[in-house]
């Protein structure tokens, strides 16, 4: 299967390491627990991607997701959620 859009390219930045149980998701202690910088940088990592996100000509998330909410609430742009037939267009 060829790419639909050839002409676009895809960048991928190195994740700053984070401890195993941020990984999949939010721990609010284990967040606490991380330096004053981590967290600084943990959270603009997290705003970064949010900004593209609410950016993209289409976003497909889940709406069961607090950011996949989130993010379709701020976009002007279509957004599929693969939980059902909700849509912010």
């Amino acid at each position: 299967m060829g790419r639909a859009h050839p002409e676009l390219s895809v960048r991928f930045r190195a994740r700053k390491s984070v401890p195993n149980p941020l990984v999949r998701g939010h721990w609010q202690a284990e967040f606490n627990s991380l330096s004053a910088e981590d967290r600084r940088s943990m959270t603009l990592e997290f705003l970064a991607d949010v900004q593209v996100m609410r950016a993209a000509k289409a976003l497909v998330c889940t709406h069961s997701s607090n950011v996949g909410r989130l993010v379709a609430l701020l976009r002007d742009g279509p957004t599929v959620s693969l939980d059902g037939e909700w849509t912010n267009g």
